[in-house]
């Protein structure tokens, strides 16, 4: 039974997805908190980067050359590993902001009434062991550094964070959770159907299939969609997906989360309802373009990929609000998520003829290309700012209508980019949901697995 299990797991993280296939993928995940554990009295920072960063990159290029690639999880973690150990020093400009339980503050120190307690207790660099721990631990974890004060006032002077109740936290993620299903089921109807999404080397501007009696959608209703740019229509779909997916990740997964916590068996802080908004407003696409929809909108997981950017910068003594200093943390930002998300790739994928390493650039270039596209709209929007300040072109009706334009106009001819390796894994070739309320309201089964 271990031998079948072994060749399943296997087979899985070989053409499936990649995952650990030696113990020296696991190591790392215990350098790190050591690393920082020890204090600056004992290791400075300089001592601690040059000793630990080493055996965490020596482990990890193990584990790649044992994977045959790369993958998301470990190459996220080198990289939260370079900002944490040389980007930042958390041992001595750290501080975290911890909304106190009445049960662990000293006696001296608890109230008859909660809302008489401070709402968030500072807490430096622990100089014991024992609170150090889960201080590092929850450092680890937060990736946004929210509830965090880090010694640079752009990210302290929105700390803390005002927190949502657990009430409207999950009534919030069950509305998401519904949504993003009803996107994943209707477009998931139309992907099935189109041969761009199946077929190797269908053009993203091949009209689409006429209609046919296994077409569920009303014939109306699909002649009118097969007006509409073929361009359009299909990376509406690519980027639709995506979204309902990942929100769908960050709603359904935390309720059981938040259930610990309120019966009090899961901390605060680690606890989804005190952490910012997965997606920020979708008013900032409008408002701002490609910087608006990568930096205020998209989920902010992997904005600590900016920060040697913003490092280097500060070291370079070039100010945050000019054009270099601006594009710094775009440059790091872009450049090491396409490294990051190369990583969706596994070793070797089933029934394609692309090679790992072109469907892998695929992926690291679309990402890479969005600085030369924020850049663009940086160069422009100052331009309008220096040379027509007349005409008020940001913030105005015909200003977010130009600006929306520009970013469906963008992601038309840089989203194909992640369709091609994405359609030679299959990622279509399946519904993405068993059931289907969509394909059941028009007349179709329900079970469609």
């Amino acid at each position: 039974m271990f031998k079948s299990y072994s060749e399943s797991y296997h087979y899985l993280t070989t053409h499936i997805v990649p995952g650990p296939n030696s113990i020296s993928y696991f190591i790392p995940f215990l350098l790190l908190p050591t690393a920082l554990c020890i204090p600056p009295s004992i290791l400075s920072k300089s001592r601690v980067a040059s000793l630990f960063l080493p055996l965490i990159l020596a482990c990890l290029i193990h584990a790649w050359s044992c994977m045959n690639g790369l993958d998301v999880i470990s190459v996220n973690l080198m990289q939260w590993s370079f900002v944490l150990l040389v980007c930042y020093d958390p041992r001595r400009t750290f501080i975290r902001l911890r909304q106190p339980q009445n049960h662990h503050l000293p006696n001296h120190e608890k109230k008859e009434h909660p809302e008489d307690r401070p709402a968030y207790v500072e807490e430096p660099y622990p100089r014991t062991l024992y609170p150090r721990i889960p201080w590092v631990l929850t450092l680890l974890i937060s990736l946004r550094l929210s509830n965090w004060k880090t010694g640079h006032p752009s990210h302290d002077r929105h700390q803390p964070l005002t927190p949502l109740t657990r009430t409207a936290f999950s009534t919030h993620a069950i509305l998401l959770a519904l949504q993003s299903y009803l996107i994943l089921d209707t477009t998931s109807l139309l992907t099935q159907q189109d041969p761009y999404f199946h077929i190797t080397g269908t053009s993203i501007t091949t009209p689409l299939l006429p209609h046919s009696p296994t077409n569920l959608l009303p014939q109306p209703l699909y002649s009118l969609l097969s007006l509409l740019p073929p361009r359009l229509i299909r990376t509406t779909l690519l980027s639709l997906q995506p979204y309902a997916l990942i929100t769908q990740g960050g709603s359904l997964p935390t309720l059981p989360i938040i259930l610990l916590n309120s019966l009090h068996l899961w901390p605060n802080e680690w606890s989804p309802h005190t952490w910012p908004p997965f997606f920020g407003p979708i008013s900032s696409v409008p408002e701002n373009g490609l910087r608006g929809l990568w930096g205020k909108w998209w989920h902010q997981t992997n904005r600590y990929l900016s920060v040697p950017g913003r490092s280097l910068a500060r070291s370079m003594g070039i100010d945050r609000r000019n054009w270099g200093g601006y594009m710094l943390p775009v440059i790091s930002a872009f450049l090491l998520s396409g490294v990051m998300h190369m990583g969706l790739i596994p070793p070797k994928p089933l029934n394609t003829a692309m090679s790992t390493l072109s469907m892998r650039l695929y992926i690291g270039l679309f990402f890479w290309i969005q600085i030369l596209g924020i850049g663009i709209e940086v160069f422009v929007s100052r331009a309008l700012e220096r040379f027509s300040p007349q005409l008020r072109w940001q913030g105005s009706v015909a200003g977010r209508i130009g600006t929306l334009m520009w970013v469906v106009l963008w992601f038309s001819y840089t989203l194909p980019l992640l369709a091609v390796p994405f359609r030679e894994l299959g990622y279509w070739k399946y519904p993405p949901l068993p059931v289907s309320v969509v394909r059941w309201g028009l007349g179709g089964g329900w079970w469609v697995w």
